[in-house]
């Protein structure tokens, strides 16, 4: 399905009411996805790739700068990339978690990463990020995700 597709269908689920779940139920949702969202952030601070992989499901992709990522090259991708960096400073603005059912919510915000190299190279991107997470047993884990990156 085109990016644009998924954008559009997820926004109009997130719009649609729900009328099978209460407020409370609604808040723990959000409150769960929003741990485990700032644990996914926690991970890649502490440039842990098997953390940050942890929170992938196995049948994650994601789009990066609209190009489609399966779990198989996100995970070698993420093995990879951590043990050149000797920093990574992740600061993700306007957080937001939309709750769109009992399993299913979508994290959004404006990231703006720091990564330095081994070598001293610094980089620094920002852009939008959307994460759909998904309940599987008792873990949230990453399904779907969109990111584009900018020079700042």
């Amino acid at each position: 399905m085109p990016k644009h597709l998924v954008a559009s269908f997820l926004v109009a689920i997130a719009c649609a009411p729900s009328t099978t779940l209460t407020e409370t139920e609604r808040a723990g949702i959000a409150t769960a996805v929003d741990s485990a969202t700032r644990s996914f952030q926690e991970a890649e601070r502490a440039r842990d790739a098997d953390r940050i992989v942890a929170h992938l499901a196995p049948d994650f992709y994601i789009y990066i700068d609209g190009v489609r990522t399966t779990y198989a090259e996100a995970v070698e991708m993420i093995r990879q990339s951590m043990p050149t960096l000797s920093a990574f400073e992740p600061t993700w603005d306007n957080l937001e978690i939309r709750v769109l059912g009992h399993n299913a919510a979508v994290a959004s915000f404006v990231f703006r990463d720091s990564l330095v190299a081994m070598n001293g190279d610094i980089t620094v991107m920002t852009g939008p990020t959307t994460l759909v997470w998904e309940r599987r047993g008792n873990d949230w884990l990453i399904v779907y995700g969109d990111a584009d990156h900018y020079s700042p």
